[in-house]
This record gives C-alpha cells, sequence and structure tokens, in this order.
C-alpha cells in the first residue's frame, strides 16, 4: 500500500520537523549511553556492524559514507584496544578482513546492552503494535528498495 507523497505536503513537512529533532535527539543519546564506557557512537557503531558481518573496510567506508583513511584510523584504535583482529581474506589475499576479537565481542554485547537501555526509556510507553509498526517503517525507511 505505498503511496506517494508530494515533497512538499504537510505530512512530509512535518516529519522533516520531527526527523531532525530526533535526528539530534538520538545522537545525544547515543553519546550519553556509550561515553561512560569509553566509546564514541561511530566506534560503538563499527563494533556492531563488523559483528553483524560487515568485515571489509571498503563497506564500512561506504555505509558510514567516510574516506577509507578515517575508517583505518578508527579501526587501528580497535584493534590497538585489542577489539579487532585483521586477517588476510582467503579467498583473495589482497584484501583484509575484520573479526571481533572475543574482548570485542563482549564489549558489542555491553554497547548493545547499553543501546537497548537507553531506548528502552522512549520506547516502553508504547504498545507492541505500535513497536512492530515502527519497526517496519525503521525497516523501509532504512531500506527504500524493499
Amino acid at each position: 500500500m505505498a503511496t506517494s507523497k508530494a515533497k512538499n505536503s504537510p505530512v512530509v513537512e512535518e516529519l522533516n520537523e520531527y526527523s531532525l529533532q530526533l535526528m539530534w535527539t538520538l545522537r545525544q543519546e547515543s553519546y550519553r549511553a556509550f561515553e561512560p564506557l569509553g566509546f564514541r557512537p561511530v566506534r560503538a557503531l563499527l563494533l556492531e556492524l563488523i559483528g553483524r558481518g560487515y568485515v571489509y573496510p571498503k563497506q564500512l567506508a561506504d555505509m558510514l559514507d567516510t574516506v577509507p583513511s578515517a575508517i583505518s584510523a578508527m579501526l587501528g584504535e580497535l584493534e590497538e584496544k585489542g577489539l579487532v583482529a585483521r586477517e588476510i581474506d582467503t579467498n583473495d589475499r589482497r584484501r583484509v578482513q575484520l573479526k571481533l576479537t572475543s574482548n570485542g565481542e563482549d564489549t558489542r554485547k555491553t554497547l548493545k546492552n547499553a543501546w537497548r537501555d537507553t531506548s528502552y526509556v522512549r520506547l516502553k510507553q508504547h504498545e507492541e503494535d505500535e513497536l512492530e509498526t515502527l519497526l517496519e517503517i525503521y525497516k523501509k525507511i532504512l531500506d527504500p528498495m524493499s
């Protein structure tokens, strides 16, 4: 039941206003969730993405819309902390693959729990069916080809 909305419809305009506020609120909450654990949000996101199977630095750079050198620097920090290891890709020895160390996996779980607890404060006021609808909307927003 996809419908096309005019770019300047009142609903789209109002969604844009709320989206900007939501973006800022989530950004602030991510700092509050992760900084006490010694992490900036983007590094927490890198651990999560690697744990989800995004194991090539180029993939991460593309996903985060940044240059490979910035990803490489952040990965270097995570590697120094013993959270990420770089390995030669067995299918293409010219490529480096990333993997979480056991400490990295434990840290990923800790960060994930911190974010869940932070998110729960906002989500707990909603009914399960509302959350299911929100989940479907998130999926469509994040994957506009679906």
